[in-house]
């Protein structure tokens, strides 16, 4: 009879063929042709542990050395496992519906007909949390709707019943049936497939994870070996670790096998504690600044309207001022101007004629009230103007990082209060390709090489400039920069070009670690959070 001599992963023997020992297998290699020799339906890692009671790792590593000897064959195969979100799990217990449904019968209440802000305005849309906004683009994509010019309009079916299960729907209603737990691949039902994309980044309804199954399969000479050992032919191969004092006296030393070391076999993860990644990401950007010769500024969480809009020359009726994008104190609900530098007045003048910088002025009549406002701060660049009125002379470099509040639509790149990093360089000879260089080579230094530029605007720098780099098949914004105007700067007696940027910090995290929904950042997933590498 031949003996059989399967090799280990790392090349060692897994079993040196011996006289007085006969044909024998270690018994994980023996138990898995085993299992292997009756032919199951399912053959991947999981399964075989289930059949044979025995620890995946221990059938993973049997499979790994049987395959470095050529008897059987490990490939993945990709799957998804989807999980019912709380939202899913009460629409699938009749105590919710999807609330594209909801709106679509809002619309349909209307005559079929809506505009956004009419829809915005609905009482109880809001109650129930539904954002019109944020689902118009869905309700077209369901083919519920269209979408144009600010309106929905309802199509097909939708027009004058409700419309029949949609993808979604349908996916959430088979996770359900399945127990909350649901695998699918990629030949599943067209209809699940086209929920569950839909459903992308909509973790409340829906949460998709991509694993990889390993499917353990007999090669020709495995089938023969499974077969001998089906029989019978093949024994089990007792491994020990060491040589004990009792093997020498009776003499079973030499009926065993001396288990080799195999440092290529996978082991338990451990997974210490380490920052949060986005905590990290915060200190390396700070560190990046610093290192650049950067000092770093602040300013008040609760902000005077005078230096979070007035000092950056933005008129009183901007929309950006407006209750609906701007979060106002009530208490306090105003403070005190600044008194020192004469910047009041020379604020004051910028806006209604000019004053001294050439400019006409937005021609309005300025008023202290409203400047005297105070507001949850919405960009750090309060921190730079004040840097600036503190300190206009060149040559210099001010940085801050902070948290900043807008009333912001919640989507996979929007949160209504994110961290934002502003800067600023005062020099004689900054140039606007100076600016360009700067963030290049920053976000370089952050992990991401490619870089796009395109022409934006903001009322407070000229030239402006977007910068966006590719993420997910598409362009994600990563910051807006330019040069202050003259109408921001000269008031506070700064005669020096000024290159200013101000960037969300959590856009730069998605683009660093490939996270494709900004809330995603906030949520403890902790299988995600011990897989980012506290070098990435």
């Amino acid at each position: 009879m031949a003996p059989v001599s399967p090799r280990r992963a790392d090349g060692a023997s897994a079993l040196p063929y011996n006289q007085r020992m006969g044909d024998r297998l270690p018994p994980h290699q023996h138990a898995l042709l085993s299992a292997l020799a009756r032919n199951p339906l399912d053959t991947s890692v999981e399964s075989l542990s289930r059949l044979l009671g025995l620890d995946q790792a221990l059938i993973a590593a049997a499979s790994t050395e049987l395959a470095a000897a050529g008897f059987v064959q490990v490939f993945g195969r990709s799957y998804t496992e989807l999980r019912l979100g709380d939202l899913g799990e009460a629409i699938q217990l009749g105590g919710a519906e999807l609330p594209e449904r909801v709106l679509a019968r809002s619309v349909r209440a209307r005559g079929g007909t809506a505009a956004i802000k009419e829809l915005n305005a609905d009482a109880a849309l809001a109650s129930a949390g539904i954002q019109p906004g944020k689902l118009a683009r869905g309700l077209a994509e369901l083919g519920w709707a269209k979408f144009e010019q600010g309106a929905l309009t309802l199509t097909g079916e939708a027009v004058s019943d409700e419309p029949p299960a949609c993808g979604v729907e349908v996916a959430l209603a088979a996770v359900h049936v399945a127990g909350g737990v649901m695998e699918v691949e990629s030949r599943a039902d067209q209809r699940i497939l086209e929920g569950v994309q839909y459903a992308r980044g909509r973790r409340e309804l829906l949460s998709a994870r991509e694993r990889t199954r390993r499917i353990v399969t007999l090669t020709y000479s495995g089938g023969q070996l499974a077969a001998r050992v089906g029989a019978g032919e093949v024994g089990v191969l007792r491994e020990v670790n060491e040589l004990t004092p009792e093997m020498l006296a009776d003499g079973s030393w030499r009926e065993v096998q001396f288990r080799a070391y195999n440092v290529a076999l996978a082991a338990e993860r451990i997974t210490p504690g380490k920052p949060h990644p986005l905590c990290r990401l915060i200190e390396e950007v700070r560190l990046a600044f610093l290192e650049l010769g950067f000092s770093e500024a602040t300013c008040p969480m609760a902000e005077l309207a005078f230096w979070d809009f007035d000092a950056l020359f933005q008129p009183q009726d901007h929309p950006a001022r407006e209750m609906q994008d701007t979060f106002y104190c009530a208490m306090p609900s105003s403070l005190r101007l600044p008194t020192e530098g004469g910047w009041v007045a020379r604020v004051k003048a910028t806006h209604e004629d000019g004053g001294d910088t050439g400019s006409r002025g937005w021609r309005y009549s300025w008023s202290e009230a409203r400047a005297m406002q105070v507001v949850l701060r919405t960009h750090m660049t309060a921190s730079s103007i004040r840097a600036i009125a503190r300190n206009p002379y060149p040559p210099q470099k001010v940085f801050s990082i902070g948290r900043v509040f807008r009333r912001e639509t919640v989507d996979y790149k929007h949160l209504p209060e994110f961290m934002q990093v502003d800067g600023i360089i005062i020099d004689e000879q900054a140039s606007f390709s100076n600016l360009l260089g700067t963030l290049a080579k920053f976000y370089e230094r952050m992990g991401i090489p490619e870089v796009q530029f395109k022409p934006d605007f903001f009322p407070y720098t000229e030239p402006s400039v977007g910068a966006r780099a590719p993420f997910g098949g598409k362009w994600l914004e990563l910051c807006g920069a330019g040069i202050f105007r003259p109408e921001v700067t000269l008031p506070f007696g700064c005669t020096a070009p000024v290159l200013a940027w101000g960037m969300g910090l959590e856009r730069l995290a998605m683009a660093r670690f490939g996270v494709a929904s900004i809330k995603d950042l906030y949520q403890s997933d902790l299988d995600w959070l011990k897989a980012v590498p506290l070098t990435a």
